[in-house]
């Protein structure tokens, strides 16, 4: 059995294999899945593209290394033992992590030798972290993609199409890191030597507000212009019900804001009562239930959907939402699909997609 891989020596939280998701399967009835927070997957896949180009090593396809899968760890608390060399980021919720119990910092390249051992204890902020490494990490040594990715669903891992849920002992394998490419990576490490992030995203990241860009439903344009501005004016918290499939939304209630009466709903009945019994729904819809508590949808979210659906909210923004936890609060302000599609597109190229 091929060495190249990490192993889990222990986990107490969650963690999975991930990449961009399997984009052109869900009229199969299979979820997108991929990282929940693309910029943080895609930056820290950037980062070891640059130290290679850094050690004037040029690889082949520049985009492919933004593909390449890596380990998304829900909350931290896992450690790993490297059993060959390899080159690696780390990126996302800033896990303390710790190489041979010497703390390194996030958003930077290293090289682990075989034996190192790389601790992350629960982060102090945000959510996921992502470990990438040259290549890509499969759960199976020569894994194949499947329907164009390794990305794991948890509501769809019993399937077994994409190996088996990560837990102790679990093997994250690598392809083999050429010697010219350990030998840049000592040097790319020793010219960060200085222990300085890199490019470390404080502009990116929410700070336990966000305000989220929705691209207006067909529904929302027939609400009355009143019904428009009490959903954008109200304030919402992050339930403790969300997870990768969607974040689940209650109203922040204050003393300026109390609850709304019955005859004050945001959708009214007849408006309601036109939608459709169920409809294929997209990454970032925004489900609004009976009892008014939006329903935004992630990167595990199901297929199809019954729930009035009064927009979408522009991706980055998701990006941004997926780091933040239960209790922070949200609101939403109004954003064209031609300004959204602007900005994603320039949001991509950064990363040469």
């Amino acid at each position: 059995m091929s060495q190249n891989h990490l192993e889990i020596i222990s986990i107490n939280g969650q963690a999975s294999i991930q990449d961009l998701g399997r984009l052109n399967a869900q009229h199969l009835g299979f979820s997108a899945s991929g990282a929940a927070d693309e910029f943080a997957f895609l930056s820290a896949n950037k980062i070891i593209a640059e130290a290679l180009s850094a050690n004037g090593i040029k690889v082949k396809n520049e985009n492919k290394q933004s593909h390449c899968a890596a380990i998304e760890i829900t909350l931290g608390q896992v450690s790993f033992e490297a059993k060959s060399a390899c080159t690696l980021a780390i990126t996302g919720a800033d896990c303390q992590a710790k190489i041979n119990n010497v703390q390194i910092t996030h958003w930077q390249c290293y090289l682990l030798q075989a034996g190192d051992i790389l601790d992350l204890a629960m982060p102090k902020t945000g959510l996921y972290t992502y470990i990438a490494v040259f290549g890509g990490f499969t759960c199976q040594e020569a894994q194949q993609p499947w329907l164009g990715s390794f990305s794991q669903t948890i509501n769809e891992m019993a399937l077994g199409f994409t190996a088996k849920k990560l837990t102790m002992s679990s093997k994250l394998f690598f392809p083999a890191q050429s010697k010219l490419l350990t030998q840049s990576a000592v040097k790319t490490t020793k010219a960060l030597a200085a222990n300085k992030p890199t490019k470390a995203p404080t502009q990116f990241y929410a700070h336990k507000n966000l305000t989220l860009r929705i691209m207006p439903s067909k529904l929302f344009s027939q609400m009355s212009h009143k019904q428009q501005q009490q959903f954008l004016n109200t304030k919402y918290h992050i339930s403790p019900d969300s997870n990768r499939m969607g974040y689940r939304l209650s109203v922040a209630h204050s003393p300026t804001s109390p609850a709304n009466s019955a005859n004050e709903k945001i959708l009214s009945e007849p408006l309601r009562n036109r939608c459709l019994l169920s409809m294929p729904v997209t990454f970032g819809m925004v489900q609004f239930p009976d009892n008014e508590q939006p329903i935004i949808l992630m990167k595990e979210r199901q297929t199809m959907g019954g729930y009035p659906v009064l927009g979408t909210v522009m991706q980055t923004d998701l990006f941004r939402l997926s780091q933040m936890r239960p209790g922070e609060k949200v609101s939403f302000t109004v954003i064209s699909n031609q300004q959204a599609q602007q900005q994603l597109k320039a949001f991509y190229q950064k990363f040469c997609l």
